[in-house]
């Protein structure tokens, strides 16, 4: 049997919460604790979440007083670690870090578990982000070994080695990263798919300043230029055309010129330039 932990930050996500909800209870395999941070929410979000409190003991809400304003990165980070000192069942194997924004298939953690269980390497792991827009549905790009943050499963093991999530803009790379350093298997699975109602890095600032910034914090990470420059050829075609991959490029070049500071360490710095290059060298070797 599947022992997991669901942790999930939650702020004013009225419009979503219930349809997240409603993807957790259904699980064909169910979490032995669903840990929910409401981080000050000021809309209807505490009352959806009590109503399922309520007709399920195993899911909790901690209530966090109101900052003001959401706090991307290290603000989620902060808030998913105070859900993780309340668990009080430490049977765990898995725990997952679970965004209140999206849905997942009836069997979606029992598939991925299962994953696991096949390969005793695999230390991080999710489904494909599928952004919702209507009646249409768009995969979100990404390399087949970075896990998607907005749900995140981390074997007990792997978590312990890489000391859990570090509370700093790019978590959700860092201890990708950090794993694979320590010789862990990290997987996205295109399968098992995960129904995202908010693009990704519109929350904040909206899309062109949220890829402007994505481009500031990837210089700040340690990306190599070169990789920087042929991903923002790549995301021209990302809405709005053009001026998505220009952001990113302008926002890396901005963080270059003014020298912003780096967050990363210098070896995971190297270990992130290392596989850059060699994700070219596949790429040109594909080509031919």
């Amino acid at each position: 049997m599947y022992k997991y932990i669901i942790i999930s930050p939650v702020r004013n996500e009225e419009d979503f919460v219930e349809k997240t909800l409603q993807s957790v209870v259904n699980q064909s395999v169910k979490p032995q604790q669903w840990i929910i941070v409401n981080d000050g929410s000021t809309d209807k979000t505490r009352e959806i979440v009590d109503n399922y409190i309520e007709k399920y003991s195993w899911i909790k809400k901690i209530d966090l007083d109101d900052r003001g304003f959401y706090y991307p990165g290290t603000g989620v980070i902060n808030v998913v670690r105070t859900g993780f000192k309340q668990i009080s069942n430490n049977g765990w194997d898995f725990v997952v870090k679970l965004d209140c924004d999206v849905t997942i298939e009836e069997d979606y953690f029992e598939r991925i578990l299962n994953e696991f269980t096949q390969n005793p390497k695999l230390g991080i792991a999710s489904g494909a982000i599928y952004f919702v827009d209507g009646e249409k549905m768009t995969k979100e790009k990404v390399q087949p070994d970075i896990p998607w943050g907005a749900s995140k499963i981390y074997r007990r093991e792997c978590f312990k080695e890489i000391n859990g999530w570090e509370a700093i803009p790019g978590w959700d790379l860092a201890d990708v990263l950090s794993a694979q350093m320590k010789g862990w298997e990290t997987r996205s699975f295109d399968e098992y798919k995960i129904l995202h109602y908010r693009m990704t890095g519109t929350r904040r600032k909206g899309l062109t300043g949220g890829k402007f910034l994505w481009g500031r914090f990837q210089y700040r990470y340690g990306y190599s230029p070169y990789y920087i420059f042929l991903k923002s050829i790549y995301r021209m075609g990302d809405k709005p055309v053009i001026i998505s991959g220009i952001s990113i490029f302008a926002g890396y070049l901005y963080a270059a010129i003014t020298r912003e500071k780096k967050i990363y360490k210098k070896d995971m710095r190297k270990f992130l330039r290392k596989k850059q290059r060699v994700y070219f060298k596949n790429k040109i070797f594909n080509l031919f």
